[in-house]
């Protein structure tokens, strides 16, 4: 009898280093890992091979054969994808987020985890989605999987992914068994983190362990029945959010921004722009100012369209951003002036005078010289604005400050929620948590509903 592997067994390309593949029959099995001892995130690897397939080429793929049976095949179609990512640096985990070294589960940064992280079934994957699109289309395919998360959701999601490997490890769970993961495994995570963790917290760790499942196609246990009890024992259980609420941005923070920002220079103008766009608007600084200085279209920019017109002798001027946290196909900025110092069409009117810059840019850069411009970002925003706010002794605010004092002041001034709500971009009544002042808010509600009451009363009898 012949000893050869069965040719129905299907053909899998091992990685054995410097963008070398062998082929062979069957699947992988799973890695030794050696020199455990280090937090080093680069262990030597040890593979068992079956006899190598002598091929012409590796099937569906764009190979170059340097031995027989030995390929050099082009960066995967997830790493090529995960190039379409905010580029970020990945750092060495801290003794907090130390996790057992695996060549299934490179040093990336958090946001390429769901991508970039893998289990020997995300073989199966591969596979399947091998046999029917070609190779160089799959880098498109997974850029639009991962599109449909806005960045901070896909960092968030791979810490849950970290917290789940870091179980996985402690308990030796094999790493055939960590996906699909069982409804046993998931309900053990949870009770694991039950009582250390808030509710919210596990819950999102488990929804990018189910995004994790169905990017790797593989079925999801994490609402069985033996999971569910868990889950709202996690709710029961589960540690309050201890981070205090955060300082809403009053009229004295944008005072001292008006008396110690420098408005008619370049720098000056916008950042005070930035501030009551942010402000008036309620909207997320991330919507408004990039996180780095490489430009996307993702970015509100100088050429997006400004249309500006009057409401009750009072200027509108707005423009569109193009993505927000809530709808990726983006929403309008309505910023309505004020009539005083801190309004904000006067300002953003302002900066894009002075900033009068051609070339295609975010919208609140700043020229640096005469020929070249700086990006605001999100960090040098606050570092500014931080430094002026604590000279001056006033509360520590942080981005979405600015949101939450717009809304404590449309609501004191008497617009209605709903009307925040839509000014805003939010889609639920979450939009509650950001209500400071209630000592303030909820008396004057109450005393303006009397008033008007007091007032229809008075024009039905024609009372003076």
């Amino acid at each position: 009898m012949s000893s050869e592997t069965p040719n129905s067994a299907p053909l899998v390309a091992v990685d054995i280093g410097f963008g070398l593949f062998a082929m062979r029959r069957s699947l992988p099995r799973t890695p030794t890992v050696v020199n455990t001892s280090s937090h080093s995130q680069c262990p030597d690897v040890s593979h068992d091979f079956s006899p190598l397939e002598s091929m012409a080429s590796f099937p569906r793929t764009t190979s170059t054969t340097v031995a027989p049976g030995l390929y050099v095949i082009p960066t995967s179609a997830r790493r090529i994808a995960a190039e379409s990512f905010p580029t970020r640096s990945a750092r060495p985990p801290s003794d907090k987020n130390y996790y057992q070294p695996s060549p299934y589960r490179p040093l990336v940064p958090a946001d390429r985890r769901l991508l970039l992280w893998t289990t020997p079934h995300s073989q199966i994957a591969h596979d399947d989605i091998n046999s029917q699109i070609p190779p160089d289309f799959q880098p498109l395919l997974y850029e639009r999987f991962f599109d449909s998360l806005s960045n901070s959701t896909r960092q968030s999601y791979g810490a849950g992914l970290l917290r789940f490997t870091q179980f996985c490890d402690r308990l030796r769970i094999p790493e055939s068994l960590r996906m699909p993961a069982s409804d046993v495994l998931l309900s053990a995570f949870v009770a694991d983190a039950s009582g250390s963790h808030s509710g919210d917290c596990v819950r999102n760790w488990l929804n990018g362990l189910r995004c994790w499942h169905i990017f790797n196609r593989a079925e999801w246990h994490g609402r069985d029945p033996w999971v569910l009890p868990f889950r709202k024992a996690a709710n029961k259980l589960g540690v309050p959010f201890k981070r205090p609420p955060r300082h809403p941005i009053s009229t004295a923070h944008l005072l001292a921004l008006y008396n110690h920002l420098d408005r008619n220079s370049p720098r000056g103008a916008a950042v005070w722009a930035a501030a009551l766009a942010a402000f008036w608007g309620c909207r997320r600084l991330g919507e408004l100012l990039p996180t780095s200085s490489s430009f996307s279209s993702s970015h509100v920019s100088r050429a997006s369209n400004f249309k500006l017109s009057y409401v009750n002798d009072s200027k509108v001027l707005t423009f569109h951003l193009p993505s927000t946290k809530t709808s990726p196909s983006g929403e309008q900025c309505i910023l309505t002036g004020t009539n005083n110092i801190f309004c904000p069409v006067t300002a953003l009117q302002n900066h894009l005078r002075i900033n009068n810059i051609s070339s295609p840019a975010p919208l609140f850069s700043y020229l640096s010289t005469p020929s070249n411009f700086t990006v605001l970002t999100k960090s040098l925003f606050l570092q500014i604005t931080s430094q002026i706010f604590a000279a001056q002794h006033l509360d520590v605010v942080f981005g979405h400050s600015y949101r939450i004092g717009g809304t404590v002041e449309l609501l004191a001034a008497g617009v209605p929620p709903e009307v925040v709500m839509k000014l805003g971009g939010w889609t639920s009544l979450c939009f509650l948590i950001y209500w400071r002042n209630l000592d303030l808010l909820v008396p004057s509600a109450i005393t303006r509903s009397w008033a008007a009451r007091r007032d229809e009363f008075a024009r039905k009898f024609h009372l003076p």
